[in-house]
């Protein structure tokens, strides 16, 4: 039985309004960004992992979830921003800052501008360039979860049952990833459910414009810092979101940097508890002196 959120809440975070969920009432917080068509109950494994003694706090970016979707206003600075508000919203002193996918991309940026905020860094499976400059040059599994954004499926078994037959998913389903996509659809009044994500948002955040170079924020992320990487292939051997090389070109680059590799975990899986790993590995960081 998963450890259910003792707040369930929206926060006004400057002009914005984000939905958050917290488990855990003691010890360190933690919070906890998601990637780029997720929202905040993906990190429900590691809060059954590191709720009895922390405070988990995720919440729904801008344009996802259950928070605010602005017409513009998309971008890996102002996620940041976001972030920093939130955390003077709630009152957080120094928490620990995680994130996965894109996430980890704001975390890191977070790290570099706002250093006095946080405490430590987790970032799961991401930090470096993308490997990509367009949509058309997107690996196929991220055109696939994509896809599913703005579309209307006729009931939710179908649009699970469409999740399922993805390889990189459906082999690995468990009732994380049915909590997950319970909070990633509006149920309509007829039985069909359509993702909640903004789609303009995932627009504007890939316009040029918008671009920020990851690598220029390696040598300011000053804090300690735990980097994870699914090291298995989604639908090929080498179509991961974080290469090996890259891993390696961020442990060497932050100055205070553990690394840990899952050979067996994709990019999803990674923070689903299909392996104990994971939450494993965070808790042992976020517990060090």
């Amino acid at each position: 039985m998963s450890i259910q959120p003792i707040r369930d809440e929206f926060v006004i975070a400057d002009d914005i309004t984000l939905h958050y969920v917290q488990w855990g009432t003691q010890g360190t917080p933690i919070i906890c960004t998601h990637g780029m068509t997720a929202n905040a109950m993906c990190f429900q494994a590691f809060a059954d992992e590191l709720a009895p003694d922390h405070r988990i706090i995720a919440y729904d970016m801008r344009g996802r979830g259950d928070s605010d979707k602005l017409e513009d206003g998309y971008s890996i600075p102002i996620y940041a921003a976001d972030l920093a508000a939130l955390i003077d919203e709630l009152e957080l002193e120094r928490p620990i800052v995680l994130g996965h996918s894109l996430g980890a991309m704001v975390s890191l940026y977070f790290a570099a501008h706002y250093p006095t905020k946080l405490s430590k860094l987790v970032l799961i499976d991401a930090g470096a360039p993308l490997p990509w400059s367009t949509f058309d040059t997107q690996p196929d599994w991220l055109k696939a979860s994509i896809s599913r954004i703005g579309v209307p499926v006729p009931s939710f078994k179908e649009y699970v049952n469409r999740l399922k037959a993805a390889p990189f998913l459906g082999p690995y389903w468990n009732d994380y990833f049915d909590l997950y996509f319970k909070n990633d659809v509006i149920f309509e009044n007829d039985g069909s459910v359509v993702s909640k994500m903004y789609r303009e948002a995932l627009l504007e955040e890939a316009e040029p414009a918008n671009a920020v170079r990851l690598d220029e924020q390696w040598e300011h992320a000053t804090v300690p810092t735990l980097l994870l990487r699914a090291g298995r292939g989604l639908l090929s051997d080498n179509d991961q979101l974080l290469s090996e090389k890259d891993a390696q070109r961020i442990r060497q680059t932050i100055p205070n940097c553990q690394y840990v590799n899952f050979p067996t975990l994709n990019h999803y899986t990674i923070i689903f508890g299909t392996e104990p790993g994971p939450g494993q590995a965070i808790r042992s960081f976020v517990d060090e002196k």
